[in-house]
């Protein structure tokens, strides 16, 4: 998995290297089943929106309003 994202966040993109921590395994919270690679920060925005995508579209369309 490391190697299919080139040890990039599959979100922000940025290089491990670039981070105090390695990048985090994200899975589903029900299935379990594994969906890539994040960094800290993208791994804990996911988990504040509770993989919930109503939420992070309201989120963008909030952002873009706002900008």
């Amino acid at each position: 998995l490391f190697s299919d994202q080139a040890g990039c966040c599959a979100i922000c993109g940025r290089h491990q290297i670039e981070f105090k921590q390695n990048l985090h395994v994200d899975h589903d919270h029900t299935t379990g089943k594994v969906r890539g690679l994040l960094c800290h920060q993208c791994n804990h925005g996911l988990g504040n929106f509770k993989d919930n995508t109503s939420l992070l579209f309201k989120a963008v369309e909030y952002l873009n309003a706002n900008i």
